[in-house]
Formats: structure tokens, sequence, C-alpha cells
């Protein structure tokens, strides 16, 4: 994502890919918006952790206030980290049942193999 100060309001949404998720503030000079996106995470491996490998997918969602000038330039950009109002959906995380069965697996075959 690339934002500069000067943009227009249209150019802005094309670079986020959204239109704006609720209007701040709106005063005699200024306009000011919330924007709400998901950005690229990189999915690895628990045991297979560096800083390129693994693809990408589609990270957590984030907030970001722009306030324009009545002239329809963007004069601020800041980024929200109040994320409470944000509807999250929980997945399954992949990471913890790998590491579930790697130690469940080895301590249930001792087991086993103790009993017979």
């Amino acid at each position: 994502m690339r934002l500069e100060l000067g943009m227009t309001k249209m150019e802005v949404e094309k670079e986020l890919g959204v239109e704006p998720y609720d209007i701040k503030a709106i005063t005699d000079t200024t306009n000011a918006y919330n924007y709400v996106y998901r950005v690229n995470d990189r999915k690895t491996l628990y045991l297979n952790t560096g800083p390129v490998n693994g693809k990408k997918v589609k990270g957590r969602y984030l907030q970001l206030t722009t306030t324009f000038s009545k002239t329809d330039r963007l004069i601020s950009i800041e980024s929200c980290n109040n994320a409470d109002n944000l509807v999250t959906v929980n997945k399954i995380n992949i990471d913890k049942i790998i590491l579930f069965i790697t130690v469940t697996l080895p301590v249930l075959l001792v087991y086993l193999g103790l009993k017979n």
C-alpha cells in the first residue's frame, strides 16, 4: 500500500481497494473518514519459519483514518489500533494442531507399546 499526501479521495480508495467504512468527522475545512482493510500475511509451517518462505494469505483487519481538505486532497493519514468494533472470524490454527499431533501421537504410541 502506498498512500501519499496530496492524493485525491478516489486515488486513496483505489489504492486501498475499499470505500470508506465510516465518517469520522466533517467540518467546514476538512472531511475525515475511517477505512477498514485487510493486510497480507505470510503463512508458514510451525517448524519451518523464515523471513521469506511460506505463502501469502489474508491477514487481520486494520483501520486507517484519513483527512481530506475541502479541495479533496489528502492532508493527514493516521493508523488506528482500535479493532474492537471489527468483526473477526475465528479460524482453526493449523500450527496448534500440528503441535498437538506431534506431541500427543508419540505419547499415545509409547503408552500402547507399554500396554502390550
